[in-house]
C-alpha cells in the first residue's frame, strides 16, 4: 500500500473544513480540529517518504486535458516533505492562536484554512498549472486577512502587497510559459518532472537561459521580497493579524524559494550561474539595507516585518553557492525562519492583545509581569539572530560554509547582517521585558499566557525550532538526495 491518497487527504480535508463552517460548524474548532486532523496523513505520507524516496498521486484530469495538457498530479520527496510539515505545524498553531471571538468568524477561519491549503497545494503540486494556481489562491484571503481583520494602515497595506505580488506572478507566469515553450514541441509538458528531463536532454541555449533565470528571479523574488521588490513586505506583515503574519511569512513567503530550487536551479543552471553576480548585490541589498533599516524601527511588529524580509539575503547567498552544502543549508534555513517568523509574530499579536501596542517605547517589565509570554519572545528573538542550538543557526552555518569558496565577500556581509539583527532584536528585547513600567500600562493588569490552551501554540513551535536545531540531519537526511540532483550538470 503505497498511502498516496495521503496526498490528496491533505488538500481534501482543509476544504471539508471550509464547507463545515459555512455550514454552520463553530468556526474556530472546527479550522483547529481539522488542521490536527491534517498531521495524520501528513505523518503517514512522511514515512513513505523516508522509506521510498518520493510518493506520486496520480489522478488525471482527463476532461480538462483534452483542451488544455494540465494533469492533476501531487508529488512528495525529501525537499518538499519539509516545507509540508513546516506548512502542516505553522498552520496548527496559527489557528491556536486565532483569538475566539472576532468579527465575522466564519469567513476569518475560512480564509486562513485557504491561506494554508494554498501553501500545501503548492508545495504538492507535480504540475506547473496547479503550482501556480494555489499561491495564487492563497493570496486572496491573504488581502481580505489584512484589508478587513489587519491593523493600523490596513487597507493600504493590503492593496500594496496585493499589486506587489500580483505583478510578481505574472512575470513569473510568462518565465514559466518561457520555459514550457524552450523545450522540443513534441516533448512539452506541464509536469515540471517530465519538463526536467526533456530540458536535460535538450538544454537551452545559455542566452535564453539567461533571459528565463531572470524573469524566474525577478518573479520569484518579488514574492520572497528580495530587495528592490521588498516594499510590500513590512508593511503587510505588521498591519496582518497575527495569524494571517503567521501564515504568510512562515509559510508562502517560502514559496518563491522552493521555486527557484526546484525549477531556476535545476532547468537554467548557466544562466542562474550568469546571474550569480546580480543575485549576489540583491541579497547584500536585503541583509544590508535591510539589517540598518531595522535598527530604525520602534514598532516591534515593523521589526518582525524587516527583520523577516533580512533573512530572505542569507537564503538566497545558499542558492547561489553552488554546492549541496548551502542548499542543505538554505533549506534548513527556511523551515528554521518559518518557524521562528511564526512564533514572533504570535508573540506580537499576544503582546498587542495585552497592552494595546506594539511600540517598544511604551512596553517593559514583561518578564516580571508575564514571564510566559516573555520565554516565547527569547526563543523567538534568539532563533532570528542565530543562537546555536535553534534550527537558524544550523542553516545559517552551512550556508557560511557551503558559499564560503565561491562568495567569500558575500559570507562576510551575511556575518555582518548577524551582528544588525543581533543589535536590532536584542534592544528589542531589553525594551519590552526589562526597565521601568511605563506609567499609561502600571496600572493597567498586563495577563500572562494562561493554561494549556494559550501556551501550546508557542510550545509546537518551539519543540521544532529546537529538534530541528539539535538534530538538523531531520531536514537535511531526506533532501540529500534531492539537492544533489538539482546541482547534476
Amino acid at each position: 500500500m503505497t498511502l498516496a491518497w495521503t496526498l490528496l487527504a491533505l488538500l481534501v480535508l482543509p476544504l471539508i473544513g471550509v464547507a463545515a463552517i459555512c455550514l454552520g460548524a463553530a468556526p474556530r474548532k472546527t479550522a483547529l480540529g481539522v488542521s490536527l486532523c491534517n498531521l495524520i496523513p501528513g505523518f503517514l505520507a512522511f514515512g513513505v517518504v523516508l522509506r521510498e524516496g518520493e510518493l506520486l498521486f496520480g489522478a488525471e484530469a482527463s476532461m480538462i486535458r483534452e483542451v488544455f495538457p494540465v494533469q492533476f498530479r501531487l508529488g512528495m520527496d525529501g525537499l518538499s516533505m519539509a516545507l509540508v510539515g513546516l506548512t502542516l505545524v505553522v498552520t496548527l498553531a496559527a489557528m491556536g492562536v486565532a483569538p475566539a471571538e472576532v468579527k465575522r468568524a466564519k469567513e476569518y477561519y475560512i480564509c486562513l484554512l485557504l491561506v494554508g491549503l494554498g501553501g500545501l497545494g503548492a508545495f504538492l503540486s507535480l504540475d506547473l498549472f496547479y503550482f501556480f494556481s494555489f499561491h495564487e489562491v492563497a493570496l486572496i484571503p491573504s488581502f481580505l486577512l489584512i484589508g478587513i481583520w489587519g491593523q493600523g494602515d490596513r487597507t493600504g497595506a493590503a492593496w500594496r502587497m496585493t499589486l506587489y505580488l500580483m505583478l510578481g506572478s505574472l512575470v513569473l507566469l510568462v518565465g514559466l510559459i518561457g520555459l514550457v515553450w524552450a523545450a522540443p514541441e513534441t516533448a512539452r509538458s506541464l509536469d515540471w518532472r517530465m519538463l526536467g528531463e526533456t530540458l536535460r536532454a535538450n538544454p537551452i541555449p545559455g542566452p535564453q537561459q539567461t533571459w528565463l533565470a531572470a524573469l524566474l528571479l525577478v518573479g520569484f523574488g518579488t514574492l520572497v521580497s528580495l530587495v528592490p521588490f521588498h516594499s510590500w513586505a513590512p508593511g503587510g506583515y505588521a498591519s496582518a493579524p497575527a495569524p494571517a503574519a503567521m501564515l504568510h511569512a512562515g509559510v508562502l513567503k517560502k514559496f518563491g524559494l522552493y521555486g527557484l530550487l526546484r525549477l531556476a536551479l535545476p532547468l537554467t543552471p548557466i544562466g542562474w550561474k550568469e546571474l550569480s553576480w546580480l543575485v549576489g548585490i540583491l541579497l547584500a541589498g536585503n541583509i544590508l539595507y535591510l539589517g540598518f533599516v531595522s535598527l530604525a524601527q520602534r514598532d516591534f511588529r515593523w521589526l518582525l516585518g524587516f527583520s523577516s524580509a533580512m533573512h530572505m539575503g542569507t537564503i538566497f547567498l545558499g542558492l547561489i553557492g553552488g554546492t549541496v552544502l548551502g542548499l542543505g543549508g538554505a533549506l534548513l534555513l527556511m523551515v528554521g525562519h518559518g518557524l521562528s517568523a511564526a512564533l514572533g509574530f504570535a508573540v506580537a499579536g499576544e503582546i498587542g492583545h495585552r497592552t494595546g501596542t506594539t511600540w517598544m517605547q511604551d512596553l517593559g517589565g514583561l518578564a516580571k509581569r508575564a514571564p510566559k509570554l516573555w520565554f516565547y519572545l527569547m526563543i523567538a528573538g534568539m532563533a532570528s539572530i542565530g543562537l546555536p542550538g535553534l534550527a537558524n543557526f544550523s542553516g545559517e552555518i552551512l550556508i557560511f560554509f557551503g558559499a564560503w569558496s565561491a562568495h567569500p565577500v558575500l559570507v562576510g556581509i551575511a556575518a555582518w547582517g548577524v551582528v544588525l539583527s543581533s543589535v536590532a532584536m536584542l534592544r528589542a528585547i531589553r525594551s519590552i521585558s526589562t526597565g521601568p513600567v511605563p506609567s499609561h500600562l502600571a496600572a493597567k493588569e498586563i495577563t500572562d499566557l494562561r493554561g494549556a490552551k494559550e501556551v501550546w501554540p508557542m510550545a509546537l513551535l518551539t519543540f521544532f525550532l529546537l529538534a530541528i536545531g539539535l538534530v538538523p540531519n531531520l531536514i537535511l537526511g531526506p533532501a540529500r538526495p534531492v539537492l544533489e540532483r538539482i546541482l547534476q550538470p
